[in-house]
């Protein structure tokens, strides 16, 4: 909510959504978005919408001087940057795809558990594109994701925490002569395209020029795995996920090219680069 009064200071004091969202780095429709939360939360309108403006209604100008009044007092609550992080005592929420939910998010937690004991944190899953929008609008602190191939707002900053190479998987007993004969000659189980793993593998297929023949698209690791494991095809995924943690039910085809990887890395916004719940998470995925 303090980010949302925020925004909605911003937007009364510049008289536009454009030029508040160029004044706190955010998109138009983020400033949108964190505004239409405020009036949901309130269950109240606030501005007087028409094409070529907005103004304050009466309601919006009763809650414009509460809505300072409380930032100010949120300010002299708020810790500083050098606060010892063991008696922080906040909120962290943290967006992750799947595969680091299984993957490097539960030794982070335990870690952090340690670090900030009177910190609460909360796990807020999802797909890149998806966490990368809470993320501007200010649902989430910080996610742990995949490096999308879009551009991103110039308020998000990424730090890179760790590579994953592709692999090609095939059933146990089918027999392995090469990626591309493999690849062409069976079907293919592709992760799904609305994915950056899967928009990443398009384009190696159109680079090496391979076609395949998509039986089915999957936007989960281990399904994918499992799908392969019962003999309905082969698939090109990334070496990551809980399948990994115990003997592979399928084989493992490593593609000596390292080009295909994935990277995966912490997003936060810039201008909550110094606080202490986004700095104890950097320390202990060790950035």
């Amino acid at each position: 909510m303090i980010r949302e009064l925020k925004t909605f200071v911003a937007v009364c004091e510049l008289d536009s959504f454009a030029a508040a969202a160029r004044h706190i780095n955010l998109t138009q429709s983020a400033v949108s978005a964190q505004i239409k939360t405020l009036e949901d939360n309130l269950g109240l309108s606030l501005f007087t919408r028409s094409a070529r403006a907005i103004t304050l209604n009466p309601q919006g100008t009763r809650v414009l001087p509460i809505a300072k009044e409380i930032l100010a007092l949120y300010s002299t609550m708020q810790l500083s940057s050098d606060t010892d992080i063991a008696s922080y005592y906040g909120q962290l929420r943290i967006g992750s795809i799947n595969s680091v939910q299984v993957g490097i998010l539960p030794e982070a937690l335990k870690a952090i558990t340690l670090l900030a004991p009177l910190m609460q944190t909360e796990i807020v899953p999802g797909r890149a594109v998806e966490l990368f929008e809470k993320l501007e609008v200010g649902e989430i602190d910080a996610a742990i994701t995949i490096q999308p191939a879009f551009a991103l707002p110039k308020d998000i900053v990424t730090q890179s925490i760790m590579t994953e190479p592709y692999v090609l998987i095939s059933p146990k007993k089918w027999p392995f002569h090469s990626l591309r004969q493999t690849l062409e000659q069976h079907p293919f189980i592709h992760y799904t395209l609305q994915s950056s793993a899967g928009a990443k593998i398009n384009k190696f297929f159109k680079q090496q020029d391979i076609k395949v023949n998509t039986i089915m698209e999957i936007n989960d690791l281990d399904a994918i795995v499992r799908m392969v494991e019962s003999g309905l095809g082969v698939a090109l995924i990334p070496y990551a996920g809980l399948w990994i943690r115990s003997t592979p039910p399928v084989q493992i085809h490593h593609l000596g090219d390292n080009s295909l990887v994935r990277e995966v890395v912490l997003a936060y916004r810039y201008t909550d680069r110094q606080q202490p719940q986004i700095n104890a998470l950097k320390q202990v995925l060790g950035l």
